[in-house]
């Protein structure tokens, strides 16, 4: 299995991967899943990103855990209960195959509607999508071998772009599109 701890160009093959696995999920999931989406840097075209495919599904009750948790064991995901972010339930694929990250949120919440805003926001506006690949070569180049200071090191220009993200989303009345499968 390649390292996947990096940051690569991007790869339009992403895009074919997340659809590959969305519709293992849709099939598995059916109507449990209100929205399948692709999320993270991998569903920007032309941002720099680990190659790490990260999805969003969206439940009508995140709680409901044993509605879906054994469906998503079924087609290769493993349950991560020691999560501390308690927005969502972390699901990652077996040891050994390719790093899917799934987060199950709940359908309309602050977190699941942040996630897609911020996705949006960064696919219309290069500028701010080349700024943050760039803090992500920084920060890895710093914290390689340190995987939570690299994460903790992009809270500051996340909530930029978010507070960014807030004031176009009133601008354009931003509502999420249709869901990705």
């Amino acid at each position: 299995m390649e390292n996947q701890w990096r940051i690569s160009k991007y790869d339009p093959e992403w895009k074919r991967l997340f659809h590959d696995v969305a519709s293992i999920l849709r099939t598995s999931l059916g109507d449990l899943a209100i929205r399948i989406d692709h999320v993270g840097s991998t569903s920007i075209v032309g941002l720099d990103a680990k190659p790490i495919i990260d999805i969003q599904i969206s439940v009508a009750d995140m709680e409901d855990l044993p509605a879906y948790k054994h469906k998503m064991e079924e087609v290769g995901f493993v349950f991560r209960e020691e999560n501390p972010d308690k927005t969502k339930r972390y699901f990652r694929e077996l040891p050994g195959t390719r790093r899917i990250h799934i987060h199950v949120r709940q359908a309309g919440s602050f977190s699941e509607q942040a996630t897609l805003l911020f996705r949006d926001y960064l696919r219309v506006h290069p500028a701010d999508c080349l700024r943050y690949a760039q803090e992500k070569h920084r920060l890895m180049a710093l914290y390689k071998n340190e995987r939570p200071k690299y994460v903790e090191g992009k809270g500051p220009i996340v909530w930029d772009i978010i507070q960014k993200a807030h004031t176009w989303s009133q601008e354009v009345g931003w509502k999420p599109g249709p869901s990705d499968k």
